[in-house]
């Protein structure tokens, strides 16, 4: 699996972020341990997971 980057998530819908988070969680366990594969399979979970934060935390009401 290759990297996917901020930009590339950045226009994904919340399905299309926790569809994506779902194939990389399995591609994670098709990798080696310290395989570039999966450094790059790591990373990318990162940043869908960081991607899927930001916009939660832009939903909730202020002061929450």
């Amino acid at each position: 699996m290759r990297l996917i980057t901020d930009s590339e998530l950045a226009s994904r819908t919340d399905l299309e972020l926790a569809l994506l988070f779902h194939m990389a969680s399995q591609a994670l366990g098709r990798t080696r341990p310290g395989s570039p594969g999966r450094q790059a399979v790591i990373a990318s979970l990162q940043n869908i997971s960081r991607a899927r934060s930001v916009r939660h935390r832009q939903c909730r009401s202020p002061g929450l």
